[in-house]
């Protein structure tokens, strides 16, 4: 039987259908620097800030009690501004229901893993909170303590990691944080020029978070044929005589590893194998109707590469700017190389990617584990 943990701590608001509360500091209507909207009370700051065209939506949520402070207290509309904390349910938006499964890939008592399909969310993002990964398995495994140890883009399936306890969830995040376990993907694209089957390359580049874009920043892009040791990262002495001349760390930061595993005609990709099996599947389609959608996908190459991946840190996009990078970016990116117009149904061939296995040393019991998704992407050669 399964083991669920029920540890709760006390919150001045509980989770509401695996969904936590929000704080949010407000302004003191004492202080000049602070702008208070012309508001004097929490009530017409919220309504002003918020929902200036709604205002009941506020005036509801405190006629039911549900604004407290930091001690728990219910907050009076009419309470001024003071700089307080307090908590309230955010308001849920029309969410697009993600109908896939989540399969269970290994748990013991202080970590869950899941193998989580495309398009799903790990965590509340956006416009998805209820239709998440973290939400939903809250609620299915009757756990309001569940937190990701990591995350994957919305876009990309495969190995997740959930701490089930408060004291879990240190000692996995730091293991994450040292890098002290192995990751490796796999990812369907063009073929790389020069990089033959059996072959692979390093590279290495600078990623950085660019405000507002959707796109990360890459510079100073390196290619490596073979195997080469990994980027050496900042020595101590290096980092403390950076600080103490305040300077920010300007060198390379992302590193991936990419292993061309096979080399195919697109026309015999997977997809193409008649099946009525679909559970391995990463995205749920029936392999007859992924053919379809392929013969109407513009600039889809003839010929196919399937990547095996090992990133050896974890940027933002990190494999998908470097393969892009490399001229091969992964079939359905939407992103990269360039931003696709946004439309409100997700596209019916995913992202080609997917996080294939997850290899450590158990931060609590030294056990050595290697956890690996079951999925297969849509395209993989047969």
């Amino acid at each position: 039987m399964r083991r669920v943990n029920r540890h709760l701590k006390p919150q001045p608001l509980p989770q509401r259908n695996g969904i936590d509360a929000v704080s949010f500091v407000l302004p003191d209507a004492a202080n000049s620097a602070d702008d208070t909207l012309g508001a004097a009370t929490v009530l017409d700051y919220l309504a002003a800030r918020f929902y200036p065209h709604a205002r009941p939506l506020f005036e509801d949520r405190f006629n039911r009690g549900e604004v407290r402070d930091a001690e728990g207290g219910t907050v009076a509309p009419d309470a001024p501004l003071v700089g307080q904390k307090i908590w309230y349910y955010r308001e849920l938006g029309q969410e697009r229901p993600v109908p896939f499964d989540m399969p269970v890939l290994y748990e013991d008592e202080w970590v869950l893993a899941i193998d989580k399909p495309h398009f799903l969310p790990t965590t509340p993002n956006g416009s998805f909170v209820a239709h998440t990964a973290l939400v939903k398995l809250r609620v299915r495994e009757n756990n309001p303590l569940l937190i990701p140890i990591h995350r994957l883009d919305r876009a990309t399936a495969g190995v997740v990691l959930f701490a089930k306890t408060p004291e879990a969830r240190a000692p996995f995040q730091t293991m994450f944080e040292r890098r002290a376990l192995s990751k490796t993907y796999e990812a369907i694209a063009a073929p790389i020029a020069g990089l033959g089957v059996g072959e692979s390359m390093t590279v290495r580049s600078r990623i950085d978070n660019a405000h507002g874009q959707l796109q990360v920043a890459q510079t100073g892009v390196d290619f490596l044929p073979g195997d080469v040791p990994p980027l050496a990262p900042e020595t101590k002495a290096e980092k403390r005589k950076r600080r103490s001349a305040n300077r920010p760390f300007t060198g390379l930061n992302a590193e991936s590893k990419i292993i061309c595993l096979a080399s195919y005609p697109a026309q015999d990709a997977d997809a193409g194998r008649p099946s009525s099996d679909v559970s391995q599947n990463s995205t749920g389609m029936k392999k007859k109707h992924v053919l379809d959608v392929l013969s109407n996908i513009e600039g889809l190459p003839s010929q196919l590469a399937h990547y095996r991946l090992e990133p050896h840190t974890g940027k933002t996009h990190q494999l998908r700017v470097h393969l892009a990078a490399a001229g091969s970016p992964i079939i359905g990116d939407v992103i990269y190389p360039e931003v696709l117009p946004h439309t409100e149904t997700d596209p019916e061939l995913p992202l080609q990617l997917l996080a294939r296995s997850l290899s450590f040393t158990h931060p609590i019991t030294g056990e050595a584990l290697t956890i690996t998704s079951k999925r297969r992407l849509a395209l993989a050669p047969r």
